[in-house]
């Protein structure tokens, strides 16, 4: 067991108190971790949530109580990572809410116990694992915000580390809602072009005229209004970052452009006949297959050559979904200190099986509003299934035990022209969820399909809550 020493010329090793009573269990993680040049001290009888002169305390689950959040014998994991054997979701939630940095499965293979062990002290030794939500929604990310149970999340991940403190111009893919913005800021953090600026442009946001003066500038009288020459965001991102975020709605004429400026590094701004030098780094999403744009002609083939150097393709959050609880928690706890609910500190069974079951297509921004949504219309001290909306209650159907549905148990009790009236409800919303995703909330095309004018389209979208702007 090692002992760290104030002397110690090691000066960048982390520390790690081990408060379990297991001692053969402290020698295994002892042995894991020095890998990673991370000390253990073992202390038996250290508190969980206690003050230490280390980075993060480790307590096995069965140590921490099952008190109501928010009383007096809830305590507070801040720092603290939980030790379980395969500790269910609700318990996850629990632990989470209460401030813990994570909760790891101690039968773990050796490899991805240490893995997560040292991904978690690292993060707290550099100032915690809360996440965005807990120091505000506005604060900027960082890599260690992306704490990860998925080995799919984790391999991942490791791929970005390994990226991030490098120039090379980065791809970032996947669907809405994963947080590609997120990530692209991470990045930029975590490179050594951190101190200069994190300029992020929405390509499909500005008119095609209007997007090329803001990214490339202009000089004055290049065009009517232009009453003075004008950087574009290349130039303000200089020695820093630049976001080119749903690059795939980019004008063709302006991808050749934009080639351009990839290959030589510097940029024309509209309306001057010279060019000038940038220093800035690219970074490009999408939640569309670019390949398939080349194909059909609306993406250049080269300019996707020059921004795919590396690829990042953010899984969808319904292929990890064991992150599911623990980031419930995270959320929970944010939500509950913002709207004055701290005695809100659980999931029951039927919610966590819904929120488990649901496919999660607007990912982590829906969980995000899900938990938001469920923490406001809570009226106990833990979220029930009744808090959560219709689109994520309506996959989960426990069976009750005599093998009928709990769904059906529950229309069965109504009118048959309600019970029909929900169904067909409930079967509607689903019909235009598919055609919504499979189209990329393109609601001309939705219509075109469903056989319906699109002001009937926009009036049942209004009904069932949906937006376009989910799906793009």
């Amino acid at each position: 067991m090692l002992d760290p020493r104030s002397d110690s010329p090691e000066v960048n090793r982390r520390r790690l108190t081990l408060a379990v009573p297991d001692p053969d269990l402290a020698r295994r993680l002892a042995a894991l971790l020095e890998a990673h040049e991370i000390d253990v001290v073992h202390r038996p009888t250290a508190l969980p949530g206690a003050s230490s002169a280390a980075d993060a305390v480790i307590v096995r689950a069965d140590s921490v109580g099952d008190g109501a959040a928010g009383s007096p014998t809830e305590p507070d994991l801040s720092g603290v990572i939980v030790l379980g054997e395969q500790t269910d979701a609700a318990e996850q939630v629990r632990l989470m809410a209460a401030g813990a940095s994570g909760v790891l499965d101690v039968g773990s293979t050796r490899e991805d116990l240490a893995e997560q062990l040292a991904e978690l002290v690292e993060a707290e030794a550099s100032g915690g694992v809360d996440g965005p939500e807990a120091r505000g929604f506005d604060a900027e990310p960082r890599l260690a915000d992306f704490q990860s149970r998925s080995s799919l999340m984790r391999d991942f991940l490791d791929v970005v580390r390994r990226v991030a403190d490098t120039d090379s111009t980065l791809l970032i893919t996947g669907e809405t809602g994963v947080g590609k913005e997120r990530l692209a800021r991470a990045v930029h953090a975590e490179s050594g072009r951190a101190a200069g600026p994190f300029v992020a442009v929405n390509c499909a946001a500005l008119s095609e005229n209007l997007l090329e003066s803001e990214l490339f500038g202009h000089e004055r009288g290049a065009f009517t209004g232009a009453s003075a020459a004008r950087q574009g965001h290349f130039e303000a991102a200089g020695g820093g970052t630049i976001l080119l975020d749903e690059i795939g709605e980019m004008p063709l004429h302006l991808q050749v452009k934009l080639l351009t400026v990839l290959q030589r590094h510097e940029v024309q701004r509209v309306g001057a006949s010279t060019t000038l030098p940038i220093d800035v780094r690219v970074i490009a999403a999408t939640n569309r297959d670019l390949a398939v744009d080349v194909r059909e002609g609306r993406f250049r083939q080269d300019l996707l050559f020059r921004l795919n150097v590396i690829s990042l393709v953010i899984p969808p959050l319904r292929e990890r979904v064991e992150d599911v609880p623990q980031m419930t928690g995270r959320f929970l706890r944010h939500f509950a200190e913002v709207h004055g609910r701290a005695s809100i500190g659980s999931v029951d069974g039927g919610a966590m099986a819904a929120l488990l079951s649901h496919d999660w297509p607007g990912n982590v921004r829906e969980l995000v509003n899900v938990v938001e949504r469920a923490v406001l219309l809570c009226d106990g001290d833990r979220l029930t299934l009744d808090d959560l909306p219709d689109s994520v209650r309506r996959q989960a159907r426990p069976e009750s035990q005599d093998g009928v549905g709990a769904e059906l148990e529950s229309l069965a009790a109504l009118p048959l022209s309600e019970a029909r009236r929900r169904q067909v409800d409930a079967f509607e919303r689903r019909y235009l969820e598919h055609h919504l995703r499979e189209t990329r909330g393109t609601v001309g095309e939705v219509a075109r399909r469903a056989r319906i004018n699109p002001r009937t389209l926009y009036d049942k979208l209004r009904r069932h809550g949906l937006d376009k702007a989910d799906y793009r």
